[in-house]
């Protein structure tokens, strides 16, 4: 056979088969366009394969291209079969998608041969034909066993969206090697996801049932089973995958990251939290904004921050460091907003000795506060700690530290503290004396009162309640905002309008804008007494739009969204302190950052009972009794076995009301 193929390959070498299958396309795509070509091999293909047209269920001018597009491949076969193999792997996955079988290929390379010679004509002579038939007979038999490869009863399943199908194909997986089932297969040397390929199938059934087959807890005599590890490893960024295309999902992958006892010891029962992935190792992932926990803060929904998993998360790094850095930064702030008040706001005009020290403490911690803050920005920056702001077309690269609004607040606060101290009344080199200064030197200081005093807002995280409160207030301003934006737009176009008037007090777009402004805001009565009627009809438009209307609207929104959010507020709250344990994660240094990870043992194994030990991954705590009442709570989910214990055995099929249950759950 090899003999045969060899010789068949030399003798079309020797023929110059590749330049006559090459001169012969060109001069096909010259003679007919890509809709003839494809109209005429779709034709030919329902006379000779009827049964396969389902599979062509695209519009007819994307079916023509694709038509061209497999043809030029066969054609690059002949010349450059390295790239013909490139692409046959990508080829191969396509078509198993499509539900494509490798018996379809024979009739499907006939209907193509006829389709070619009705195509070229007169041009199609028998040693034509030989060329293309030759090269056909390569190109089938290395896609036919492609698909034979890449074909089985996983991929099957997953191609027609059979949940019963898949169920029976993983079970016959033996239990050593039933995660690598469900966690990849092979196609064609390419190694695929099952779990991705069902989820940008849309097919979220057979994704949970993948994620918690994976995520199972199973036991024999001997070994515990359990896939964490390995599903993990070979989808390190599920999380964010689910979080983005099905967040139904990541309720399951929590879900099997949870075990209770059945079992109450003095009012308390054992419950293991295998959460070592999200946690995070340092060494792996060194930028804080790139783990698990900061993807579910970026693209996760708040609901997701209420499962018992993420909550002892986010109790462990907040008692670990979060709450420690979080508390000192903000006294730290509280104190020098203090030291503020006291040097520049109490009697601005005065200058005593005790106010001097005051304005020279609050310059020198100011200019500390800059240095750290700008090396902390800059070590980000070298570290690639970055977030992409795209504008149009342009890419803008800022520090992570920078996108909080908080601590932008600090550092412009921080810079603005030592320009007061500056331009203070109390220094030899201060600029006080300038008069043309002095009112400028009065807003930079009321901007600097009102940054610090607006930080106060983030201390109220340490309150679950008052942080949630802070986090619906802040998500209403953006509608706020919106509504604003259009009101200043009808400002704008009735201030033109009434300025084109040429009366009093509009006499230009600025002051019309102003005096719209007042009206708007109820600062006093619109002036009519000068205007013509037809200022007046503006007037009135004006506030019925303005104020009457857009307001009115705002109120609305303002209404439905505090409804929604309120819906959820634990969640938005343990979401912001998610945000700021990241955060202050991110200016840890990495070796303290491994010291946490390390000092809670995530390698050590966790206790089923005294003296069972299963397997790592996560930490263990005693909950109170009550945990029992919770909705997730599920006692015991291991799955026992007391038959054979041979790793290369299949587990047992669930049986019947064991089934039932397991899929309840």
């Amino acid at each position: 056979l090899i003999q045969t193929s060899f010789r068949k390959t030399i003798g079309a070498l020797e023929k110059d088969h590749q330049k006559i299958v090459r001169e012969m396309w060109e001069a096909a795509k010259v003679a007919k366009t890509s809709d003839e070509i494809g109209e005429a091999l779709y034709t030919e293909l329902g006379r000779e394969a009827p049964f396969v047209l389902h599979l062509f269920q695209r519009p007819k001018k994307l079916q023509a291209y694709m038509w061209m597009q497999a043809l030029e491949m066969i054609v690059v076969f002949s010349e450059v079969p390295e790239k013909f193999f490139e692409e046959l792997r990508h080829l191969t996955i396509r078509h198993i998608k499509y539900g494509v079988k490798a018996e379809y290929i024979k009739p499907f390379g006939k209907a193509v041969l006829i389709g070619l010679e009705d195509l070229f004509g007169e041009a199609w002579t028998p040693v034509t034909e030989a060329a293309w038939r030759l090269l056909w007979q390569r190109v089938s038999t290395c896609v036919s066993r492609s698909l034979n490869v890449g074909t089985n009863l996983i991929t099957v399943s997953l191609v027609n969206g059979d949940l019963e199908k898949l169920q029976d194909a993983i079970t016959c997986a033996p239990r050593n090697e039933r995660v690598s089932w469900v966690c990849r297969v092979e196609v064609y040397g390419s190694i695929l996801s099952p779990i991705y390929w069902a989820i940008r199938d849309g097919k979220n059934d057979l994704a949970q049932f993948l994620i918690s087959d994976a995520l199972c807890l199973k036991a024999d005599r001997d070994n515990y089973y359990y896939g964490r590890k390995e599903l993990h490893d070979t989808h390190p960024e599920m999380l964010g995958i689910l979080c983005r295309d099905s967040p139904d999902l990541v309720e399951t992958l929590l879900d099997g990251l949870l075990w209770h006892s059945q079992t109450v010891e003095d009012g308390r029962l054992r419950a293991n939290y295998y959460f070592k992935d999200i946690f995070s190792d340092p060494q792996a992932l060194p930028d804080a904004w790139k783990t698990p926990l900061a993807i579910m803060c970026q693209e996760g929904q708040p609901s997701m921050f209420g499962h018992p998993v993420i909550e002892k998360l986010l109790t462990f790094k907040w008692q670990r460091f979060g709450k420690t850095y979080f508390v000192a930064t903000q006294l730290y702030f509280v104190m020098l907003l203090c030291l503020f008040s006291a040097a520049f706001l109490d009697h601005p005009a005065e200058c005593t000795d005790v106010k001097m020290y005051l304005q020279g403490i609050c310059g020198i911690l100011g200019i500390i506060t800059t240095l750290i803050m700008t090396f902390l920005v800059f070590r980000q920056y070298v570290n690639g700690h970055l977030f992409i702001c795209r504008i149009g077309a342009f890419e803008v690269q800022i520090p992570r530290l920078m996108t909080n609004q908080w601590q932008f607040f600090r550092l412009v606060s921080a810079v603005l503290i030592v320009a007061n101290t500056t331009l203070g009344p109390c220094f030899p080199w201060s600029l006080e004396r300038s008069p043309e200064l002095k009112h400028s030197k009065a807003i930079l200081k009321s901007i600097t009162a009102l940054l610090l005093f607006m930080q106060l807002f983030q201390a109220l995280v340490i309150s679950t309640r008052l942080s949630a409160l802070v986090y619906v207030i802040g998500e209403l301003f953006h509608d706020v905002w919106r509504n604003l934006f259009v009101v200043c737009m009808v400002m704008l176009s009735f201030g033109a309008a009434l300025t084109a008037l040429e009366v009093e007090p509009y006499h230009d777009i600025g002051s019309s804008c102003w005096q719209l402004a007042k009206v708007t805001l109820m600062i006093e009565p619109a002036h009519v007494d000068e205007i013509e009627p037809f200022g007046v009809v503006l007037l009135v438009a004006y506030i019925i739009i303005a104020v009457i209307g857009l307001l009115s609207i705002l109120i609305a929104q303002l209404n439905l969204a505090y409804n929604t959010l309120s819906a959820d507020k634990s969640g938005f709250a343990k979401m912001n302190r998610a945000f700021v344990c990241v955060e202050v994660e991110s200016t840890l240094s990495l070796a303290y950052r491994t010291r946490i990870f390390n000092e809670l043992g995530f390698d050590n194994p966790l206790d089923f009972d005294n003296g069972d030990q299963g397997p790592p991954g996560g930490v263990q705590v005693m909950e109170p009794a009550s945990v029992r009442a919770h909705p997730k709570y599920c006692p015991d989910r291991i799955q026992r076995s007391t038959g054979s214990s041979a790793a290369t055995d299949p587990w047992p099929a669930l049986q019947g009301s064991e089934q039932e249950e397991r899929e309840r759950d």
